[in-house]
């Protein structure tokens, strides 16, 4: 996850610290308004493996100039900055800065995620269907071959809401993707498509829960979260998606 550019390396400080704000980087590369940097603190949103959650925004410092970063994005490898001013020069030293705002609301949905994705395959049965996706707002997660009774569903809420309120905590590890099945449940892993490249696969573990694979920000501990409350949709708790897909959306507050 740490090759920028073909010939550098991007230090992806997020993977390490999900509250880290800010860093030094150098410019390694620039492609019109796509920067590489050395070092960032900012999450991307790519395909390439379990990031499902929006992009970071935030800001390079320039000497006295401020340079807005819009997205950030996963481009197999490559971790790339947009940027909507005039991009720095290959060698320049910046200040990276994180919109933190921003970074810390997508946090708690998206640990919240986990949560609710466990509790619905142990309390409503079947399998993940491949799309969790968490937002600035409203977060879901699709089950195949599942209950989708509507107190099943309020159950889920019920259990995740008693596990925030536990203050459980949440740790980061990596393990050799060869031994990714002692970690991982077969309905989850098969669910993640896992590139060559990667030797260790991140994990996140929410104490008595469950273990992820993640490469996104999480919080420390589940307290953090507030609260979670589903979305009903014409007034039934699972929406029927393309495919035989059965939608669980909730917010955070």
């Amino acid at each position: 996850m740490d090759k920028a550019g073909g010939d550098a390396m991007t230090k992806a400080l997020y993977l390490e610290d999900s509250y880290l704000k800010d860093c030094k980087a150098t410019v390694t590369k620039v492609s019109g308004r796509k920067v590489e940097l050395s070092h960032t603190v900012l999450n991307p949103h790519g395909d390439e493996i379990a990031h499902p959650q929006p992009h970071d925004k935030g800001t390079l410092v320039l000497g006295t100039k401020l340079l807005s970063v819009s997205k950030t994005i996963l481009d197999g490898d490559r971790i790339l900055h947009y940027i909507k001013e005039k991009p720095p020069p290959v060698g320049a030293d910046v200040g990276c800065y994180l919109d933190w705002a921003r970074r810390y609301r997508v946090m708690r949905n998206h640990t919240a995620m986990h949560i609710m994705a466990q509790l619905a395959l142990e309390i409503c049965g079947g399998r993940i269907n491949g799309n969790l996706e968490c937002r600035d707002h409203i977060t879901h997660i699709d089950l195949r071959d599942c209950n989708t009774a509507d107190n099943c569903a309020k159950q889920v809420e019920r259990e995740a809401n008693r596990i925030v309120q536990e203050d459980r905590s949440i740790e980061i590890f990596y393990v050799p993707r060869k031994n990714i099945t002692d970690y991982i449940e077969q309905r989850k892993a098969e669910s993640v498509v896992i590139p060559e490249y990667v030797d260790k696969v991140r994990l996140v573990k929410i104490d008595d829960l469950c273990v992820d694979i993640c490469y996104g920000t999480v919080l420390r501990s589940t307290r953090e979260i507030g609260s979670i409350r589903l979305i009903p949709k014409h007034n039934k708790y699972f929406e029927e998606k393309a495919g035989g897909n059965k939608r669980l959306a909730f917010v955070v507050y």
